[in-house]
């Protein structure tokens, strides 16, 4: 047999005399079980940085979503009383209140002003407590100044006043989420139904006569 039979035996030619080569099965499996392993090599690295990344965002503390209770030390905590049966309000507290008790506080008063307030808000709205409670004094007002929760709880506890601090009761409300029971106080506070949302903000200033509603505010007026 000639060698010229050999090759061609060996490499069968195509009808334009090029020459075919076989391919290998064995090769072909090689390289599909290599991709096998690479595909579950990055699957495997996925799962592991997806690990990590959930570990990661646990640990972190998401503030101003809830009302942040659990979050604060005991001695923190032990400041948060509730209003029930309170003759007299002491400035070493602070009272959890809804808004149909803070109502029969309001009777009390000719006139108030309820300021809902966050803690360690940075917002030109926000202004430090003393200017309310300064405002409130020099033009007959009550005021009560509500925080709608206890993140950057110290900030508020540093602040040069003398009126009493208070923070909504977000358990009376059997609401979680800060926006929710936030706007539910406010709308039992102004007697509107409690899912009812406004279209547009309003403000957080609330003006009273008794416990008649008579005007929000964004900012305080100018005297």
């Amino acid at each position: 047999m000639t060698l010229h039979t050999q090759t061609a035996r060996m490499c069968p030619q195509s009808k334009g005399g090029f020459a075919i080569r076989a391919r290998n099965p064995l090769s072909l499996s090689i390289k599909k079980q290599n991709k096998i392993r690479q595909k579950q090599t990055l699957n495997r690295k996925i799962k592991i940085l997806l690990f990590f990344l959930l570990a990661f965002i646990s640990s972190c503390s998401i503030q101003g979503l809830t009302n942040d209770y659990k979050k604060l030390e005991e001695s923190q905590k032990s400041k948060i009383v509730a209003l029930n049966n309170v003759t007299e309000f002491n400035t070493d507290y602070i009272y959890k209140v809804n808004g149909t008790q803070l109502k029969q506080e309001l009777k009390a008063h000719p006139k108030s002003i309820v300021y809902i307030f966050k803690n360690g808000c940075t917002s030109d709205l926000c202004k430090p407590l003393m200017v309310y409670e300064n405002y409130a004094k020099e033009n007959g007002y009550k005021l009560f100044l509500v925080m709608d929760g206890f993140g950057n709880l110290n900030e508020a506890l540093a602040q040069p006043i003398t009126s009493p601090l208070f923070a909504i009761d977000s358990y009376h409300y059997q609401k979680k989420f800060r926006a929710t029971y936030s706007r539910y106080f406010e709308n039992d506070l102004t007697n509107k139904p409690f899912t009812e949302k406004n279209k547009e903000y309003l403000g957080s200033l609330f003006f009273f006569k008794e416990d008649k509603l008579e005007k929000i505010l964004k900012e305080l007026p100018k005297t």
